[in-house]
């Protein structure tokens, strides 16, 4: 046995500590979601006249959405901006001090104002839409970030009926959903959201991360056997066009612990 893995065996709180920052979702996907809201193009014009009207309306409500989106944008920007300008005055002395005023509170309504009610007006008032999707995407990032992960998956919960499971869109609200239920510690519930996008071919591109957590979930309910199938899985996967080195690596770093502490 390596020294390194020597050293990863003598320290059994390191796999609960590694777990929990593999289940701070918030911090690692935020900007997924939000690249992927942003990147989103208007499905096309149906051939009936339902399909019609449906994408009349689809298209309207985006345009709704997208001033919602457009102001929690700006207001997220700021306190990243904020944050950042926060490191660099921690980090030199001589930079220009930070306004504490401008920092966020951790008060929701005192730092985002309307928007999360705003934004969930929106999504009651057309659940199926797929711009309500992309509202509870972000909204519901925006809950788990204020630590209310009940109010995030109630949120997705409300979009659930209009998910086509052949979109980008059903995969990201999949992956979310599952994120929440694992930090609400209910990884036996996580699961089969993250399973629907493995096992959808159209959504190759997320299945390494999708299998990652799911063997984090695997891990922490001490299914060690199924970890240790999953992690192996990722770390042998083929295909560069859709392989997820990072997620590999992390699988390979997992796997080192759980035989280290098979080996103890």
């Amino acid at each position: 046995m390596s020294s390194k893995t020597s050293k990863e065996a003598k320290t059994p709180d390191q796999v609960t500590q590694t777990l929990r920052q593999g289940f701070a979702w918030t911090t690692t996907h935020s900007k997924i979601v939000f690249v992927a809201v942003l990147a989103f193009v208007v499905i096309g014009l149906g051939t009936s006249i339902m399909g019609y009207f449906s994408h009349k309306k689809e298209v309207s409500q985006q345009e709704k959405y997208f001033m919602l989106e457009k102001a929690y944008a700006s207001k997220k920007a700021s306190f990243e901006e904020i944050e950042r300008a926060s490191l660099m005055a921690a980090q030199d002395k001589k930079a220009a001090p930070v306004d504490a005023s401008k920092k966020a509170t951790g008060d929701l309504t005192k730092d985002y104002g309307t928007i999360a009610t705003d934004l969930e007006t929106f999504i009651n008032d057309s659940p199926k839409t797929q711009a309500a999707q992309m509202a509870a995407l972000n909204l519901s990032d925006l809950y788990l970030r204020y630590k209310n992960p009940d109010a995030a998956l109630g949120i997705l919960q409300k979009v659930e009926g209009g998910l086509d499971h052949k979109d980008v869109l059903s995969a990201l609200v999949h992956i979310q959903w599952g994120n929440i239920l694992a930090e609400k510690n209910d990884c036996a519930g996580a699961i089969p959201h993250w399973e629907k996008v493995t096992q959808n071919k159209k959504f190759a591109y997320a299945h390494d991360e999708a299998r990652l957590r799911m063997g984090f979930c695997y891990q922490s309910m001490n299914d060690l056997a199924k970890a240790e199938e999953v992690y192996t899985a990722i770390s042998k996967a083929e295909g560069a066009a859709t392989r997820d080195f990072a997620a590999g690596r992390e699988a390979e770093r997992y796997l080192r612990l759980i035989k280290a502490k098979k080996n103890l």
